[in-house]
């Protein structure tokens, strides 16, 4: 990917884009996360600072030519080149502007853009940047928010389900971009051999109400004496994972809580909290005769309307049983007993979280769970990566439904046990075997046995 250093220009002063793309705003996000995305490639893949800043820079410029005032040709990757190349931007911007997502071969169906593509000379040095900007593109939602390659192209179909054409290209040029991604994240394991594995507990790793697997317990134990991280990613409280830790033999920071907290050797800190929400959802929940959890720092708090029956299924989940009085310590999460089968009532509990400002999602059928902003599994991942130096992108995702969403979203590449929600199933770039046929056992032995990246591609199944 490395070429020739240069200086980024000037350029168009970025705080013109507030206004280029008034009322067009989910439009400005989709840009915004792409360059996000861009900033942990820059940093994963080690690029020279004159290199990062032009991927960035390009990526953040990329669908600049849908502002509407900017409309010459009507199609936005030219109209966008052409005005930066007006405001001085470097001549790599333009041509990632220029080209992205393979936008010059697909001029056919605009008048006159053809022949303005066979008049630009394409610039070979900046290929690079071209297929990387194209990676961050379809690493950002099209109304914003970071997703996985596979999430992006579901974005694509729901947001154009009149128009299967382009629907059939989107699913061509995934899995052509995927592979470019993963071209390069070979490069990653020439100094750490396999990329880091984030794992999902309960119906990925463990089905609830079984015992971890000898099959299991020995391929996590073969992945990481071969060099590979392997970590816990749970909505489990961490005292509840404790024992499994131990069981692995884990080094590594493991994810509990849904994100909200990290636990390692010294013990567990605390990323993110519910503060006050926390009493005013249990206010709320159990004034609608919901029976609810409170997850604190300590331990598990049972909610007034506790039924001593959970016990037993709290138990079969191998979670530590809640306690029947007021516990100490930062309000983690807010665990809601609701059937998600109940869209009336799912409806309404995700419009709460949202007038609360929490979020909420999905950890089972019968479990909704309320969440800090700031924690989830994908935010959780990158601090344990962060703290110990560890390339964000050199790193794999494994799951089977919504909470998982965050990780898949962050990783590297993702992959969903056979028996994953279709949410998850949809938005993961392999489906490998299911929990209870030791899914998670063959494809850590697949990456090891395999070169990590070396052995991953589009469309291979397991």
């Amino acid at each position: 990917m490395l070429q020739t250093p240069l200086r980024p220009g000037s350029g168009l002063d970025l705080c013109a884009l507030d206004a280029l793309f008034e009322g067009h705003e989910a439009r400005l996000a989709h840009m915004r996360d792409a360059a996000a995305f861009a900033r942990d490639l820059s940093s994963s893949f080690s690029l020279a600072a004159d290199h990062g800043a032009l991927l960035e820079r390009s990526s953040l410029l990329h669908d600049i030519g849908y502002a509407p005032s900017l409309r010459r040709y009507g199609y936005h990757a030219l109209d966008g080149a052409i005005f930066l190349a007006g405001q001085g931007e470097h001549p790599w911007v333009v041509e990632g502007v220029l080209r992205h997502s393979l936008a010059d071969r697909k001029t056919d169906r605009f008048p006159g853009v053809t022949e303005e593509y066979a008049r630009r000379q394409t610039l070979p040095e900046a290929a690079w940047l071209v297929r990387a900007v194209t990676v961050s593109d379809w690493r950002a939602a099209g109304v914003g928010s970071r997703v996985s390659f596979a999430a992006r192209f579901q974005d694509i179909a729901l947001r154009n389900p009149h128009d299967p054409g382009k629907i059939q290209r989107a699913r061509v040029m995934v899995d052509e971009v995927r592979d470019w991604f993963l071209e390069w994240a070979r490069e990653l394991g020439r100094e750490r051999p396999l990329p880091w594995v984030f794992c999902d507990v309960d119906n990925t790793l463990i089905r609830p109400g079984n015992r971890l697997s000898e099959v299991t317990r020995a391929s996590v134990g073969a992945y990481t004496a071969a060099g590979g991280a392997f970590s816990l990613a749970t909505g489990k409280h961490p005292l509840s994972i404790a024992p499994l830790v131990r069981e692995l033999g884990l080094a590594s920071t493991q994810v509990a809580g849904n994100g909200t907290c990290l636990l390692d050797k010294d013990g567990v800190t605390v990323l993110a909290d519910l503060g006050d929400a926390a009493e005013a959802l249990r206010a709320v929940l159990e004034g609608m005769g919901l029976t609810i959890a409170i997850y604190r720092e300590d331990g598990i708090e049972a909610g007034r309307l506790w039924d001593d029956g959970l016990d037993e299924v709290f138990d079969r989940y191998n979670e530590i049983r809640p306690a029947r009085t007021l516990l100490s310590g930062r309000p983690l999460k807010v665990l809601c007993i609701t059937d998600g089968a109940d869209l009336r009532r799912e409806d309404e509990l995700r419009r709460l979280a949202s007038e609360l400002g929490v979020d909420c999602c999905r950890s089972d059928r019968h479990f909704l769970e309320f969440l800090p902003r700031g924690g989830n599994k994908g935010l959780a991942a990158r601090m344990a990566m962060m703290r110990a130096g560890w390339p964000v992108l050199h790193s794999l995702a494994v799951g089977d439904t919504e909470n998982d969403e965050p990780m898949f979203a962050l990783c590297g590449a993702c992959a969903a046990v056979a028996n994953a929600t279709e949410g998850a199933l949809l938005g993961t770039d392999w489906t490998i075997g299911g929990c209870e046929a030791d899914g998670v056992a063959g494809f850590l032995d697949h990456l090891r046995t395999g070169g990590g990246w070396s052995g991953l591609r589009s469309g291979l199944t397991f």
